[in-house]
Protein backbone atom coordinates (compact mmCIF):
# COMPACT_ATOMS: atom_id res chain seq x y z
CA UNK A 1 0.00 0.00 0.00
CA UNK A 2 1.14 3.62 -1.13
CA UNK A 3 2.82 5.27 2.18
CA UNK A 4 0.44 8.20 3.40
CA UNK A 5 1.50 11.28 4.00
CA UNK A 6 0.90 12.12 7.70
CA UNK A 7 -0.12 15.13 9.82
CA UNK A 8 -0.82 17.60 6.38
CA UNK A 9 -2.83 20.68 7.03
CA UNK A 10 -5.73 21.10 5.18
CA UNK A 11 -5.27 23.22 2.47
CA UNK A 12 -7.02 23.59 -0.86
CA UNK A 13 -4.98 24.19 -4.49
CA UNK A 14 -5.67 25.28 -7.71
CA UNK A 15 -5.55 23.42 -10.59
CA UNK A 16 -5.89 25.48 -14.20
CA UNK A 17 -9.25 23.95 -15.14
CA UNK A 18 -11.48 26.68 -13.38
CA UNK A 19 -13.40 24.88 -9.93
CA UNK A 20 -11.11 21.55 -10.11
CA UNK A 21 -9.64 22.04 -6.85
CA UNK A 22 -7.00 19.47 -5.31
CA UNK A 23 -7.93 19.09 -1.52
CA UNK A 24 -4.88 18.42 0.86
CA UNK A 25 -6.68 16.12 3.95
CA UNK A 26 -5.24 16.24 7.49
CA UNK A 27 -4.99 12.60 8.11
CA UNK A 28 -3.78 11.48 12.12
CA UNK A 29 -1.71 7.90 11.91
CA UNK A 30 -0.57 5.51 14.66
CA UNK A 31 -0.05 1.93 15.42
CA UNK A 32 -3.97 1.08 14.91
CA UNK A 33 -4.19 2.54 11.18
CA UNK A 34 -5.44 6.27 10.48
CA UNK A 35 -8.29 8.43 10.70
CA UNK A 36 -9.24 11.39 8.71
CA UNK A 37 -12.05 14.04 8.68
CA UNK A 38 -12.88 13.40 5.08
CA UNK A 39 -15.49 15.90 4.65
CA UNK A 40 -15.68 19.01 6.76
CA UNK A 41 -17.68 21.39 5.36
CA UNK A 42 -16.93 24.68 7.34
CA UNK A 43 -13.28 24.12 6.96
CA UNK A 44 -13.05 23.22 3.22
CA UNK A 45 -15.99 25.92 2.49
CA UNK A 46 -13.59 28.68 4.32
CA UNK A 47 -10.93 27.29 2.15
CA UNK A 48 -12.64 28.13 -0.85
CA UNK A 49 -14.08 24.95 -1.66
CA UNK A 50 -18.45 25.06 -2.79
CA UNK A 51 -20.85 24.34 -0.23
CA UNK A 52 -21.83 21.11 -1.48
CA UNK A 53 -25.51 19.74 -0.47
CA UNK A 54 -24.49 16.14 -0.72
CA UNK A 55 -27.50 14.03 -1.14
CA UNK A 56 -25.70 10.66 -2.06
CA UNK A 57 -22.40 8.48 -1.63
CA UNK A 58 -20.60 6.09 -4.10
CA UNK A 59 -18.06 4.13 -3.37
CA UNK A 60 -16.30 2.68 -6.26
CA UNK A 61 -14.37 -0.56 -5.33
CA UNK A 62 -11.30 -1.93 -8.05
CA UNK A 63 -10.31 -5.52 -7.25
CA UNK A 64 -6.46 -5.31 -9.31
CA UNK A 65 -4.16 -2.49 -9.87
CA UNK A 66 -4.97 -1.24 -13.32
CA UNK A 67 -8.71 -1.17 -13.61
CA UNK A 68 -9.42 2.32 -15.35
CA UNK A 69 -12.89 4.09 -15.53
CA UNK A 70 -13.64 6.80 -17.25
CA UNK A 71 -13.76 9.99 -18.75
CA UNK A 72 -17.32 10.89 -17.70
CA UNK A 73 -18.25 14.23 -17.33
CA UNK A 74 -21.65 13.89 -15.02
CA UNK A 75 -24.39 16.99 -14.06
CA UNK A 76 -23.04 17.33 -11.01
CA UNK A 77 -20.20 18.54 -8.12
CA UNK A 78 -18.66 15.95 -6.79
CA UNK A 79 -16.14 15.19 -4.25
CA UNK A 80 -13.44 12.67 -4.71
CA UNK A 81 -11.43 10.88 -2.24
CA UNK A 82 -10.13 7.34 -1.59
CA UNK A 83 -10.76 5.08 1.44
CA UNK A 84 -8.27 2.53 0.55
CA UNK A 85 -5.28 2.24 -1.62
CA UNK A 86 -4.19 4.96 -4.78
CA UNK A 87 -5.32 5.62 -7.91
CA UNK A 88 -3.81 7.81 -10.75
CA UNK A 89 -6.68 10.44 -11.99
CA UNK A 90 -7.16 12.66 -14.78
CA UNK A 91 -9.90 15.45 -15.47
CA UNK A 92 -10.59 17.16 -18.80
CA UNK A 93 -12.76 20.13 -19.25
CA UNK A 94 -15.96 19.26 -21.14
CA UNK A 95 -18.08 22.37 -20.71
CA UNK A 96 -19.68 24.40 -23.37
CA UNK A 97 -17.95 27.63 -23.50
CA UNK A 98 -15.71 27.15 -21.12
CA UNK A 99 -11.68 28.73 -21.16
CA UNK A 100 -9.93 26.33 -20.50
CA UNK A 101 -12.44 23.51 -22.06
CA UNK A 102 -10.19 20.38 -23.59
CA UNK A 103 -7.57 21.36 -20.25
CA UNK A 104 -6.82 18.00 -18.80
CA UNK A 105 -5.14 17.83 -15.16
CA UNK A 106 -3.57 14.62 -13.90
CA UNK A 107 -2.63 13.91 -9.94
CA UNK A 108 -2.16 10.79 -8.00
CA UNK A 109 -5.15 10.65 -5.27
CA UNK A 110 -4.31 8.61 -1.78
CA UNK A 111 -6.36 8.72 1.55
CA UNK A 112 -4.30 12.53 1.98
CA UNK A 113 -5.44 13.60 -1.13
CA UNK A 114 -8.84 14.52 -2.45
CA UNK A 115 -10.12 16.63 -5.34
CA UNK A 116 -13.32 18.55 -5.92
CA UNK A 117 -14.64 18.43 -9.53
CA UNK A 118 -17.34 20.83 -10.60
CA UNK A 119 -20.26 20.00 -12.97
CA UNK A 120 -19.32 18.98 -16.87
CA UNK A 121 -15.42 18.58 -15.84
CA UNK A 122 -15.23 14.82 -17.03
CA UNK A 123 -13.79 12.51 -14.79
CA UNK A 124 -10.89 9.10 -14.79
CA UNK A 125 -8.97 7.67 -12.67
CA UNK A 126 -6.46 4.04 -12.69
CA UNK A 127 -6.23 1.96 -9.60
CA UNK A 128 -2.54 2.01 -8.51
CA UNK A 129 -3.10 -0.83 -6.16
CA UNK A 130 -5.06 -3.96 -6.06
CA UNK A 131 -7.95 -3.52 -3.80
CA UNK A 132 -8.47 0.25 -3.95
CA UNK A 133 -11.77 1.38 -2.50
CA UNK A 134 -12.67 5.47 -4.23
CA UNK A 135 -15.51 7.61 -3.08
CA UNK A 136 -17.71 10.18 -3.75
CA UNK A 137 -19.98 12.73 -2.64
CA UNK A 138 -22.33 14.42 -4.98
CA UNK A 139 -24.83 17.09 -4.83
CA UNK A 140 -27.79 15.01 -6.84
CA UNK A 141 -29.86 12.15 -7.04
CA UNK A 142 -27.95 9.41 -9.93
CA UNK A 143 -31.22 8.65 -12.40
CA UNK A 144 -31.46 7.19 -15.97
CA UNK A 145 -33.36 10.54 -16.91
CA UNK A 146 -29.77 12.63 -16.01
CA UNK A 147 -27.51 9.35 -16.84
CA UNK A 148 -28.77 10.92 -20.84
CA UNK A 149 -27.15 14.53 -20.36
CA UNK A 150 -23.56 12.72 -19.48
CA UNK A 151 -20.75 13.48 -21.69
CA UNK A 152 -17.75 11.16 -22.45
CA UNK A 153 -14.34 11.71 -23.95
CA UNK A 154 -11.97 8.75 -24.81
CA UNK A 155 -9.22 7.91 -22.29
CA UNK A 156 -6.84 7.02 -25.70
CA UNK A 157 -7.30 10.13 -26.60
CA UNK A 158 -3.92 10.99 -28.49
CA UNK A 159 -5.33 15.07 -28.20
CA UNK A 160 -5.59 14.68 -24.53
CA UNK A 161 -2.12 12.82 -24.35
CA UNK A 162 -3.10 11.67 -21.12
CA UNK A 163 0.48 9.68 -19.63
CA UNK A 164 -1.35 6.67 -18.02
CA UNK A 165 0.92 4.54 -15.20
CA UNK A 166 -0.29 1.59 -16.83
CA UNK A 167 -0.64 1.22 -20.47
CA UNK A 168 -4.43 1.10 -21.33
CA UNK A 169 -3.79 -2.17 -23.57
CA UNK A 170 -2.38 -3.75 -20.56
CA UNK A 171 -5.28 -2.26 -18.12
CA UNK A 172 -8.91 -3.26 -17.36
CA UNK A 173 -11.34 -0.83 -19.06
CA UNK A 174 -14.77 -1.60 -19.89
CA UNK A 175 -16.25 -1.77 -23.54
CA UNK A 176 -18.23 1.29 -22.95
CA UNK A 177 -15.32 3.47 -22.10
CA UNK A 178 -13.22 1.78 -24.63
CA UNK A 179 -15.35 3.27 -27.62
CA UNK A 180 -16.21 7.12 -26.36
CA UNK A 181 -15.90 9.74 -28.72
CA UNK A 182 -12.50 11.42 -29.12
CA UNK A 183 -12.47 15.37 -27.87
CA UNK A 184 -12.99 16.41 -31.99
CA UNK A 185 -16.56 14.45 -31.73
CA UNK A 186 -17.25 15.03 -28.15
CA UNK A 187 -20.59 17.02 -27.39
CA UNK A 188 -19.92 19.80 -24.61
CA UNK A 189 -22.10 19.95 -21.53
CA UNK A 190 -24.16 22.92 -21.52
CA UNK A 191 -24.61 25.00 -18.87
CA UNK A 192 -27.55 24.32 -16.23
CA UNK A 193 -30.98 24.85 -17.52
CA UNK A 194 -33.38 28.28 -17.12
CA UNK A 195 -37.05 27.85 -16.72
CA UNK A 196 -39.01 30.74 -17.42
CA UNK A 197 -42.46 30.74 -16.08
CA UNK A 198 -45.02 33.49 -16.84
CA UNK A 199 -43.99 32.91 -20.44
CA UNK A 200 -46.49 34.31 -22.03
CA UNK A 201 -46.84 37.98 -19.79
CA UNK A 202 -44.59 40.80 -21.10
CA UNK A 203 -41.46 40.04 -19.09
CA UNK A 204 -41.72 36.38 -19.98
CA UNK A 205 -42.11 37.62 -23.57
CA UNK A 206 -38.89 39.54 -23.41
CA UNK A 207 -36.47 36.90 -22.07
CA UNK A 208 -37.96 34.80 -24.76
CA UNK A 209 -36.67 37.45 -27.56
CA UNK A 210 -33.35 38.13 -25.81
CA UNK A 211 -32.94 34.51 -25.69
CA UNK A 212 -33.43 34.27 -28.91
CA UNK A 213 -31.60 36.84 -30.15
CA UNK A 214 -28.24 35.93 -28.29
CA UNK A 215 -28.95 32.18 -29.82
CA UNK A 216 -29.07 30.44 -25.87
CA UNK A 217 -32.52 29.69 -26.53
CA UNK A 218 -31.95 26.07 -26.53
CA UNK A 219 -30.85 26.01 -22.69
CA UNK A 220 -34.50 27.69 -21.50
CA UNK A 221 -37.47 26.07 -21.11
CA UNK A 222 -40.65 28.36 -21.12
CA UNK A 223 -44.14 27.62 -18.90
CA UNK A 224 -46.79 29.54 -18.25
CA UNK A 225 -49.81 28.84 -15.77
CA UNK A 226 -51.55 26.49 -18.06
CA UNK A 227 -48.86 23.93 -17.66
CA UNK A 228 -47.18 24.99 -14.53
CA UNK A 229 -49.29 26.55 -12.33
CA UNK A 230 -47.08 27.17 -9.35
CA UNK A 231 -49.91 27.63 -7.01
CA UNK A 232 -50.44 23.54 -7.18
CA UNK A 233 -48.23 21.32 -4.92
CA UNK A 234 -48.45 18.57 -7.69
CA UNK A 235 -47.25 20.67 -10.40
CA UNK A 236 -43.73 20.34 -9.31
CA UNK A 237 -43.18 16.70 -9.84
CA UNK A 238 -43.16 17.13 -13.24
CA UNK A 239 -39.81 19.25 -13.44
CA UNK A 240 -36.26 16.96 -12.31
CA UNK A 241 -35.27 20.41 -10.61
CA UNK A 242 -31.05 19.15 -10.43
CA UNK A 243 -31.00 20.39 -14.31
CA UNK A 244 -31.84 23.95 -13.41
CA UNK A 245 -29.58 26.62 -12.66
CA UNK A 246 -32.01 29.65 -12.37
CA UNK A 247 -35.91 29.69 -12.38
Amino acid sequence: MADIAFEKDLSVTETGIEGLKVVELAVHGDSRGWFKENWQRAKMCALGIPDLRVVQNNVSYNDSRGVTRGIHAEPWDKFISVARGSVFGAWVDLREGSATYGKVYTTVLDPSKAIYVPRGVGNSFQALEDGTAYTYLVDAHWSLELKKTYTFVNLADPELDIQWPIPLNLATVSEADLNHPYLKDVVPMAPKRTLVTGCNGQLGRAVRALAEERGVAKDFDFCDIDTFDMSDPDAYVQYDWSLYGTV
